[in-house]
């Protein structure tokens, strides 16, 4: 199963590849991808669970398939509602289709427990979303120096012509060696080759090895310990000749 930081790179990586591709900005993409990637398949599976678990009558003989899809959207969609206010968010959706359902005593435990499972596996998924801006902050921050670090580390190679895919995965590692003080450079490296077996060209891991193995050593990155938050020598000698 994969980590929750595994998790947060992937949709950190698919929401910088995306937002190349339709030219959105990193973060309304990465918003897009959290709530159709993450939370929404999260959501849909729990209103099925609860619609087939369900004793209250409005609920059986409701709209449950136009349920499921209005609320795993809603309760998806950015910006969330809090955790205070959520209970009625789910309130007013399960009211649109099983009118009453919320009144009396009878559903009233069903309903509080469907609503504190919503909120317990939006809590739960929250470290995956909060990594995963963290890290498409950073590239966002700091895309002028990653992209200068990889075309001087990748001799003969431009940006221009890197495949997007294995632009996207250099920039979130580079942005973790050099900005994330508390991850071990080897755990960055061997989450990027990972990413690029999954998701690029059958030899991109490779290319992507090489790469950020070249930056640890002309910055002096312990590949075991973890990295200090240290200025790349890139960046040092581009400040020497301003």
């Amino acid at each position: 199963m994969n980590s929750p930081r595994r998790r947060a790179r992937e949709m950190a990586l698919k929401a910088l590849y995306q937002a190349e591709m339709v030219k959105s900005t990193n973060e309304e993409a990465l918003d897009q991808v959290l709530s159709s990637t993450l939370y929404q398949p999260i959501f849909e599976a729990l209103a099925r669970d609860f619609l087939k678990n369900s004793k209250i009558q409005q609920i059986l003989s409701g709209e449950v398939e136009d349920f499921v899809l209005d609320f795993s959207d809603s309760v998806s969609s950015f910006p969330h509602e809090t955790a205070e206010n959520l209970p009625l968010q789910i309130k007013a959706i399960l009211e649109k289709y099983f009118a009453g359902v919320t009144y009396g005593q009878q559903p009233d435990k069903e309903l509080k427990d469907f609503y504190k499972k919503t909120q317990d596996k939006r809590k739960k998924n929250l470290p995956i979303e909060e990594f995963a801006r963290e890290l498409v902050n950073c590239v966002s921050e700091h895309n002028k120096e990653t992209d200068e670090i990889i075309e001087k580390t990748a001799q003969n190679w431009s940006i221009d012509r890197m495949a997007a895919l294995d632009r996207c995965i250099l920039r979130i590692a580079i942005c973790e060696l050099f900005y994330f003080s508390g991850i071990p450079a080897n755990a960055t490296i061997n989450e990027a080759i990972e990413m690029a077996k999954k998701y690029s060209a059958d030899r991109s891991y490779e290319f992507v090895n090489g790469i950020l193995d070249r930056i640890c050593k002309e910055n002096k990155l312990s590949k075991i310990e973890t990295t200090a938050a240290v200025k790349p020598k890139t960046l040092e000698k581009s400040n020497r000749d301003d």
